[in-house]
């Protein structure tokens, strides 16, 4: 064996990662060993594509088969370890001397010899000179359609070249003033989630960087193209060259801001989950889910990014997609007093209506025991909280008005919180609290409606050798119905078939059914650029903070069944796990790009390892709930 066969073959056995020695004695052995594959030599691979364009810079992955085990790969003149079924997965250094990569693939068995040319596309940021007066204009933080207050400060930036002098000018100042632009050294990459430690640093770019008042960026039919760039070289003012931003700003009057109607479901098609997502800043993380119907003012926009002023201090973005209507010019900001809480006890739920005297957005928090509800662009004007019935299930509620447009509710419980879900009838805001179930701790499964949705189609990952991550999520699912049932566990299947199903319909189906958990079955692929030696494993995602605990006992059934690495358990933004009525998880079991992980998810034994870690979790989840 070559020494650089042997240094590729080393992560291979890497696989076996041993964590503590107690977790060692109780967790399973991993996938099943690969079978031999003796086909005739076919070198096919599955990823990347040709001429598609990657994100990696330093180094990537390529993956795919041979047909036969017996196969020697090599890429670029290294060689890549094959397994005994053909499956290959390279992790490979990038030429980086245009804007093309090549990847030279030899592939031979015996006398047989398979040869192939991949081509890919690398990011525009990776191919800059080393030399010369550039800038690269996709880094341009302004550009299309800008809206904007005429106090509001305006972040101009772009990355260019070291060693340079950047200014900022704009053809209506008719002093042509030039704005000196500040240059920052910042690393090209940063960590990112499916890295367990920080990546190889990337060469530091320089970023220059000014802060205008939008008034002076104004544009107009004469000069569209606002905003240029007088960029020269620090040690040769003679050498530089222009940038032009090219964007188009329009001043919003602050005292007659648009006021617009949000709905994520402008096309009646019922296949969404009535709630616009906004966030702290364009394309930014999901933070505010307005409901449907509910009017905000307008005080900015970013291109297809409409900025709302929820507030005097709190600002939220979305989509122009997500707007139903723009409401008649001159129409007043949103604003509401709150008059009156009531309370309405059933077998399933404390119904709150919050009576106000308009519809406002509004944010709902939890916290252990506690439902904080955050009304903005409002003011407290409530005299009775009423509780109604002696229910004890709501112990106490309060308001407070922290700020002067601001106004929260409390809700305290008896319990934990275990789900909720809010709508609008007419003005007054509905907040249903959902009651835990009652359970038997010495049978928690009984009785249990259990929601398993196999993840995908459509999109998915594929393996090297083919398998289709539809596939394999439907497969472990299967068995995790099984085991459920037998347990007294009543399941209801997202799918049973290779059919497309949409993502809310998924969570949608889920509250019908009125779901105790929401499992979401799935396997995972890395992003361009992470090391799939070093990063792979087992993990399970959260969103809402009462289903932490569900996610914790979850991927701790999983390792312990299934055999791979920790990779741990985390809260993201993951839509099917957004659900509010119920606690949700979504699993990655294994890795469907590694070769052994993805024969292992084609084996029933494997299968059901996946599964039986899954319902430990759950049946775990649901006897603590009991005490």
């Amino acid at each position: 064996m070559s020494p650089i066969r042997s240094a590729l073959m080393a992560p291979l056995a890497a696989l076996a990662f041993s964590p503590s020695p107690a977790a060692a004695q109780a967790r399973a052995p991993g996938p099943p060993p690969i079978p031999a594959v003796s086909g005739p030599l076919a070198l096919r691979i599955v990823y990347p594509l040709p001429d598609q364009r990657i994100t990696a810079v330093d180094s990537t992955f390529l993956f795919g088969s041979t047909g036969t085990g017996a196969a020697r790969l090599f890429i670029n003149g290294l060689e890549i370890p094959v397994a005994p079924n053909g499956a290959f997965l390279a992790w490979v250094p990038i030429p980086r001397d245009s804007a093309t990569a090549v990847f030279r693939l030899l592939a031979t068995s015996g006398a047989d010899t398979a040869q192939g040319l991949l081509r890919v596309q690398l990011p525009r940021s990776a191919v800059r000179p080393d030399t010369g007066s550039w800038v690269d204009p996709a880094t341009r933080s302004l550009t299309g359609i800008v809206w904007a207050e005429p106090e509001e400060l305006l972040r101009f930036s772009f990355v260019g070249a070291p060693n340079h002098v950047a200014r900022l000018g704009f053809p209506r100042d008719s002093g042509r003033r030039w704005y000196p632009m500040l240059a920052e050294m910042a690393p090209a990459t940063a960590i990112g989630p499916f890295n367990r430690d920080a990546p190889r640093p990337e060469p530091r770019e320089t970023r220059y960087t000014v802060l205008v008042p939008a008034a002076l960026a104004e544009s107009d039919s004469a000069a569209p193209n606002h905003g240029s760039v007088l960029f020269t070289d620090a040690r040769d003012s003679a050498r530089g060259n222009l940038l032009a931003f090219g964007h188009r700003l329009t001043l919003i009057d602050p005292a007659r801001r648009p006021v617009v109607l949000l709905d994520d479901d402008t096309a009646r098609t019922g296949l969404t989950d009535g709630a616009v997502a906004g966030t702290p800043e364009p394309n930014g993380t999901y933070h505010w889910f307005f409901r449907n119907g509910t009017p905000a003012a307008v005080s900015g926009r970013r291109g297809n990014q409409i900025r709302l002023r929820l507030s005097g201090t709190s600002h939220a973005w979305v989509s122009v997609n997500d707007i139903a209507a723009w409401l008649p010019a001159g129409t007043p900001e949103p604003h509401a007093a709150l008059r009156l809480v009531r309370l309405r006890s059933d077998s399933q739920a404390v119904t709150a209506r919050i009576a106000l005297t308009g519809r406002v957005p509004f944010r709902l928090d939890e916290d252990g025991s506690r439902l904080t509800l955050r009304l903005y662009s409002a003011r407290a004007d409530a005299d009775w909280l009423q509780y109604g019935s002696a229910d004890p299930f709501v112990t106490r509620m309060a308001w407070e008005q922290p700020a002067p447009d601001e106004v929260t509710v409390a809700f305290d419980l008896a319990r934990p919180v275990f789900g909720w879900r809010t709508r609008w009838e007419g003005s007054d805001l509905i907040l249903e609290i959902r009651r835990p179930p009652r359970i038997n701790a010495a049978a928690p499964l009984r009785g249990r409606v259990i929601a398993i949705d196999p993840g995908h189609p459509p999109i998915g990952a594929t393996g090297p050798t083919g398998l289709r991550e539809a596939e394999a999520n439907l497969s472990v699912a299967r068995e995790l119905r099984g085991m459920l049932e037998r347990a007294g566990a009543r399941v209801f299947m997202m799918r049973d078939a290779d059919t497309n199903v949409g993502i809310y319909e998924r969570t949608n189906l889920a509250e019908r059914v009125n779901a105790d958990v929401l499992v979401s079955i799935h396997n995972n692929a890395f992003p361009d650029g992470v090391n799939p030696w070093e990063n792979n494993g087992t993990s399970a995602y959260y969103y809402m903070p009462r289903s932490a605990r569900l996610a914790r006992l979850v991927q701790q059934g999983m390792v312990r069944r299934m055999g791979l690495r920790d990779l741990g358990f985390g809260r993201g933004d993951l839509a099917l796990v957004r659900v509010t009525w119920m606690p949700s998880v979504l699993t990655e079991g294994a890795f469907m790009m590694i070769p052994e992980q993805e024969h292992g998810l084609r084996t029933p034994a494997f299968q059901r390892a996946y599964a039986r870690g899954v319902m430990d979790g759950l049946a775990a989840y649901f006897r603590e709930l009991a005490r």
